[in-house]
């Protein structure tokens, strides 16, 4: 694309060489390609204006702005009446074009894990883009289409959501013709209000839905959503149902078609995310049993259920976010680990969950009781509710409110092959604890 076809794209008044090369786009100043071009987007602390000048002494080829800018010699610049707009159109120009087959990955848990699993799994067999960490927002998921590679035959993207109506906007953007729902569950009630509201929020991925299109969804939601009964994969039942899964210190082992499969991914909620890109692979005319070494060489993303093995104690790294279902699974793997030494918890807040963030911190409180963790470390704010629960329920742990205090605390059990668990909201920072630890320990 040059910056001729931008500016017709972008609907923009051009100043500069309508011949000048686009190398790709970014928002972000400070890790501009050479040659891309910076959209300048207005945040809530910050306006990417202010930031044009930074990203042309950065190589960029040229800015989209809503301001009046006079490029650098050589450069270009795009004016618009709105930059976030501009990244949309950007968007659904290149979606247009794109000749190979989309999968869109929405849920309340694992979505990231599930779309590095089936862009892992894929790339086996021909040329495959995925969106990058957790872009998944209404700037995130535009930006990541922006940049898709046009020869890739597969592209697998994530679709996050906080509100109802969301998911609409990233399918009608996305438009993917392989469509997954990971899983269910409480999420981001303080702005989606109820479970029912996240199950139909989810659901707006089968917006538009069309004979031709594929639902992958887990067995116990078949039934929310009105779809083609022919069209629907539902893991977790028939074909798509482990026979038994188990649980060491190097991954999660399932057998399924009476063959046995490696996920090394320290979660038995990990089962449910190959089962859901088997069932990808499945409705795109593969046999996922070809695909088991493959498996194997799968490396889950920082901060979802690493095993970081030290001399004499294992910390599992889940500290990339936290809501009711995914701190359930993650205690459910600890505790389903066998193994003489302790379990120990390390919980943080799980946020966003509105007016019933009592009762579901202290749901989660008993839970880690009933599942005989050895130990707890409560920490924030929320978390009290979790703490007074569990001790009411005869768990040994401790509430604390300084994170300085929450480290001091965990050196304590950082011994005799014990294994912590870390896990908490986003917000709440829990992975500079496990920085904190490999500082002590010089790893």
């Amino acid at each position: 694309m040059k910056a001729g076809d931008l500016a017709s794209v972008t609907q923009g008044r051009l100043l500069g060489d309508p011949n000048i090369e686009v190398g790709g786009f970014s928002i972000d100043s400070r890790r501009i390609g050479e040659g891309e071009v910076f959209i300048a987007l207005k945040g809530e602390r910050c306006d990417g204006h202010d930031f044009i000048q930074d990203a042309f002494g950065k190589g960029a080829a040229g800015t989209i702005s809503e301001r009046e800018v006079v490029p650098p010699p050589g450069r270009f610049v795009l004016k618009v009446s709105s930059t976030l707009e501009a990244l949309r159109r950007i968007a659904e120009h290149k979606r247009r074009y794109f000749k190979g087959k989309v999968v869109g990955v929405a849920g309340s848990v694992g979505k990231t894990t599930t779309k590095d699993l089936i862009h892992h799994l894929l790339s086996l067999v021909a040329p495959t883009f995925k969106s990058e960490g957790n872009l998944n927002s209404q700037i995130g998921l535009p930006l990541v289409l922006s940049n898709l590679d046009m020869r890739a035959e597969y592209a697998v993207l994530e679709l996050g959501a906080s509100r109802r109506g969301d998911v609409l906007s990233l399918t009608c953007l996305a438009r993917p013709s392989v469509r997954v729902i990971t899983a269910l569950g409480e999420e981001h009630l303080e702005t989606f209000g109820t479970l029912e509201d996240v199950i139909a929020g989810n659901g707006e991925i089968f917006h538009d839905f069309s004979n031709e299109d594929w639902a992958v969804l887990p067995a116990y939601a078949r039934d929310y959503y009105e779809l083609p009964a022919d069209r629907v994969v539902a893991f977790g039942e028939g074909d798509l149902k482990p026979q038994r899964s188990e649980l060491t210190v190097e991954g999660t082992v399932f057998y399924l078609w009476d063959e046995r499969f490696v996920v090394p991914i320290l979660s038995l909620g990990a089962v449910d995310n190959v089962l859901a890109s088997f069932a990808v692979l499945k409705v795109l005319g593969m046999d996922p049993r070809d695909f088991s070494e493959r498996l194997e060489e799968f490396r889950p993303p920082e901060g979802r259920m690493n095993v970081l093995k030290f001399d004499d104690f294992y910390l599992v790294d889940d500290t990339y976010n936290a809501n009711p279902p995914s701190v359930k699974n993650a205690v459910i793997t600890l505790a389903s680990l066998k193994t003489g030494s302790k379990k120990v918890v390390v919980l943080g807040d799980m946020l966003e969950l509105g007016e019933r963030s009592g009762e579901l911190h202290a749901e989660i409180g008993a839970f880690i009781k009933d599942m005989g963790i050895d130990f707890a470390i409560f920490y924030g704010k929320e978390t009290h509710h979790s703490y007074r629960e569990f001790v009411r329920r005869g768990g040994q742990g401790i509430f604390l409110t300084d994170k300085d205090d929450v480290f001091e605390e965990m050196l304590k059990w950082l011994r005799d092959k014990n294994i912590i668990l870390l896990k908490g909201s986003r917000g709440m920072r829990m992975e500079t604890l496990i920085e904190g630890v490999r500082g002590a320990f010089k790893v």
